[in-house]
């Protein structure tokens, strides 16, 4: 994402844009997801091969199939390829992430508001930062990652700043 293609609030500038330089096929949350859609898609086949039914039974096998299928490998492979359309942008005052397969959507999170960053290296030099906030934007990939999460982690501090109410003078006392 170049600084062009951001719509920038008034007074908002761009620390840092890149893009994943690594699009990992699997994450955490796949070891537990991928085995059980493994298992529900095996199910799935065994009822359909094995069990005489009639069409209610064998549209609800066809769909446990396909939702089993997507769980094992379905989901790991459009993320994936969603990645390879992905770019990430830091400001002075967001964080701000484009994806999707088919149709661009953009996710901000407001830097003031989000948890310290947290950094997960990666293979090959890169990692990904993410903050532990539900809802907030997830760098996954992004290269050099200790200089982008050192980056975002003064960002944060300075937009908090901002927003911190100004100190009462204590000295005219």
């Amino acid at each position: 994402m170049s600084a062009g293609e951001i719509d920038l609030l008034p007074g908002e500038r761009v620390l840092w844009a890149g893009e994943p330089v690594q699009r990992p096929l699997y994450i955490a949350a796949d070891g537990v997801i991928a085995p059980a859609g493994l298992v529900l898609a095996a199910v799935a086949l065994w009822f359909l091969l094995t069990q005489v039914h009639e069409g209610a039974g064998t549209l609800a096998g066809l769909i446990v199939l396909v939702v089993g299928v997507y769980g094992a490998i379905g989901r790991s492979a459009v993320r994936y390829l969603a990645l390879g359309r992905t770019t990430y942008a830091v400001t002075d005052s967001r964080i701000i992430a484009r994806s999707g397969l088919f149709r661009q959507k953009e996710l901000a999170s407001e830097l003031a508001t989000l948890s310290p960053p947290a950094l997960k290296r990666g293979g090959t030099g890169t990692g990904t930062i993410s903050f532990g906030d539900t809802g907030s934007v997830t760098l996954i990939g992004v290269g050099e990652p200790k200089r982008v999460r050192d980056l975002l982690t003064k960002a944060i501090d300075e937009a908090r700043a901002r927003q911190a109410p100004p100190e009462a003078d204590t000295s005219a006392a």
